[in-house]
């Protein structure tokens, strides 16, 4: 059982990389912790992308693992309701917990209607700093969780 960052991303940047390298290196012994870049479909029709894509997160679970999208439509928590929500979906798993940040188009209908979703903020960013942002937020829910000096309350 762990947690997979599941992400549509083109770009490369080492910086980002490096961070996020950072902070699965902080939870190892804790849980799993990985990431998982897809391609881009690159259509011309926005919807064609949306289906191909949501279609390739879908592929990366297996039947016992949870799906979580990241949506700007969806539920803002802050970093302890998140945490609280982490640490009760972990103790009820089978599977892994899959964390899925979609391309420029989002996710199709289905999707959104069939996976619970998060968003990060009011506010929209670039896909590899939602990534970057993820990987803080995990690590911060584990540490709140665990009673750790990162999260000050």
């Amino acid at each position: 059982m762990g947690i997979r960052i599941a992400y549509i991303e083109n770009q490369k940047n080492a910086a980002i990389d490096a961070l996020c390298a950072d902070y699965i290196k902080k939870t190892k012994g804790i849980f799993s912790f990985q990431l998982i870049k897809l391609p881009a479909a690159k259509q011309s029709d926005p919807d064609k992308q949306r289906e191909i894509e949501t279609a390739s997160f879908i592929k990366t679970a297996r039947e016992q693992d949870q799906i979580i999208l990241l949506d700007e439509k969806g539920k803002q928590t802050s970093s302890v309701e998140f945490s609280q929500y982490l640490e009760k979906i972990l103790a009820n798993s089978r599977g892994d917990f899959i964390f899925c940040i979609g391309g420029a188009y989002g996710f199709n209908d289905e999707a959104k209607f069939k996976y619970p979703s998060f968003r990060m903020s009011n506010w929209v960013f670039p896909h590899q700093i939602a990534r970057l942002i993820l990987c803080e937020q995990i690590y911060r829910a584990f540490q709140i969780s665990q009673g750790g000096k990162y999260h000050h309350f």
